[in-house]
């Protein structure tokens, strides 16, 4: 079982990035559909990057995959080719703005797929303010006999899914995530989550393949949160759409 830093800020990730953290490298792109299933998989198409004012850039493009969990927004800040991911969108999102950025640069932007189903709900209630607590020791586990599958099929699909999710409170104000691991061809693992009152979950962390749990701490106290993971592949990128932005209209 792959083990995960047990300090990673879980929380201060979701508040910075309301979605994947604007420095984290891009996935692998090894997605590889079987015939007949180019409609669940399709990349999108149409990307465009338009100006919204000198320092804001809007994005715009088509969704064709009929089997999309999400997509990641990527731009390559030096535009060599290296993409870093700015932000996950729901599956029905077609359109972001990426705000405030350098004036006078050049950007290249692209959105790719990702695909995979989400696994159960689980939730804690973090306590009152005090010392955070350490994690109860535990055994070592046993290496896992679940059978696996592959993500990118969907006939196996569901069968992939993280499965038997469990959040446990490390009072007052962390959790530990654990949860069983079906899928033979992951690119990693999406930690999702939802303060009680929010409406949608957000992807605030991408972990391993293989990944099969996770302890943070630092969330705010006497809250709910809710979690669910899912183990993803990506698809193949849109076109490539590119703009400079202008002058900072901060200065004279």
């Amino acid at each position: 079982m792959k083990t995960i830093p047990r300090s990673l800020p879980l929380w201060l990730i979701l508040v910075l990035a309301a979605g994947l953290s604007g420095c984290a490298t891009a996935p692998s792109e090894n997605a590889a559909p079987k015939a007949g299933e180019k409609a669940a998989f399709a990349p999108p198409t149409d990307l465009t990057a338009t100006l919204a004012d000198p320092i804001d850039i809007d994005l715009r493009w088509k969704n064709n995959a009929s089997n999309a969990a999400g997509y990641f927004v990527q731009y390559s800040p030096e535009a060599n080719n290296d993409f870093v991911i700015i932000t996950t969108v729901p599956p029905n999102a077609t359109t972001y703005r990426h705000p405030r950025l350098l004036p006078n640069t050049r950007f290249v932007f692209r959105v790719v797929p990702f695909f995979g189903q989400a696994s159960n709900v689980a939730s804690i209630t973090t306590g009152k303010e005090g010392p955070q607590q350490p994690p109860a020791p535990e055994p070592p586990a046993s290496a896992s006999t679940e059978a696996k599958y592959s993500l990118r099929s969907t006939a196996t699909a569901g069968q992939a899914a993280p499965t038997d999710l469990t959040a446990k409170l490390i009072p007052p104000a962390g959790v530990e995530l654990k949860w069983k691991d079906h899928a033979s061809d992951a690119d990693g693992y999406l930690v999702e989550i939802k303060p009680e009152g929010s409406t949608d979950f957000k992807a605030s962390v991408s972990l391993n393949p293989g990944s099969t749990e996770l302890i943070s701490y630092g969330f705010p106290n006497e809250t709910k949160f809710f979690f669910r993971v899912r183990a993803y592949v990506v698809g193949k990128p849109s076109n490539l759409a590119e703009q400079t932005t202008g002058a900072d209209p901060s200065l004279p």
